[in-house]
C-alpha cells in the first residue's frame, strides 16, 4: 500500500493498516501570524508535510498512516498581531484526546502526535500525561535528536 494520509484511504483500507499494527501519525500545527515574510499556516503546514514524508519513507518497512491535521492551537500569544487562531488549553485538549479516541475506535493502538507548535506542548504533555493514554508525541524541530516527550503506554482505554 502505498498512500498513507487517513482521508485518500478507504475504510477497508484503513481497517487493513490496523490490523498490521500500524503507527498513526498525528499532526498538530497552529495558525497564527510569522512576521511579514512566512504564510500564518507555516506551523501545521510543516507539520503535515513532515508527518508525510516521514510516514512515507517509514511505509517502505510498516504500516503507518497519516491524519489530517488539526491546524489550531494554543497561540493566545500572537492574537495581537493579526491573523492568528487560538483555542483555549482545555478545547485542545479535548480536541486531541477525541480524536485519539476516534482512531482507537478505528481499530489502531498506536499514535505518535506530531507536533509543529512550542505553544501546543502544555496540552501533548496533559494528554499523554493521562495513564490510559497510548500516545507518544514529539515536535518535528526535535525529533532529528531522538527526544519524545513520552514513551508508548500499555493500552487503549
Amino acid at each position: 500500500m502505498n498512500e498513507v494520509l487517513w482521508n485518500r484511504l478507504t475504510a477497508a483500507q484503513l481497517r487493513e493498516l490496523a490490523a498490521r499494527d500500524a503507527v498513526v501519525l498525528l499532526p498538530v500545527g497552529a495558525t497564527e501570524q510569522h512576521g511579514p515574510h512566512l504564510p500564518t499556516g507555516v506551523d501545521d503546514l510543516l507539520a503535515a508535510e513532515v508527518s508525510r514524508r516521514a510516514a512515507t519513507i517509514a511505509a517502505k518497512h510498516t504500516g503507518v498512516v497519516v491524519t489530517p491535521s488539526v491546524w489550531s492551537g494554543l497561540s493566545e500569544h500572537h492574537i495581537n498581531f493579526g491573523g492568528t487562531f487560538s483555542v483555549s488549553l482545555s478545547t485542545l485538549h479535548a480536541l486531541l484526546r477525541d480524536i485519539c479516541r476516534s482512531i482507537l475506535r478505528a481499530g489502531f493502538s498506536r499514535i505518535l502526535i506530531v507536533n509543529g507548535h512550542g505553544g501546543n506542548m502544555a496540552a501533548l504533555n496533559a494528554l499523554t500525561a493521562e495513564p490510559s493514554t497510548p500516545v507518544a508525541c514529539t515536535s518535528y524541530f526535535i525529533a532529528g535528536r531522538g527526544w519524545c516527550v513520552t514513551p508508548w503506554r500499555a493500552s487503549p482505554a
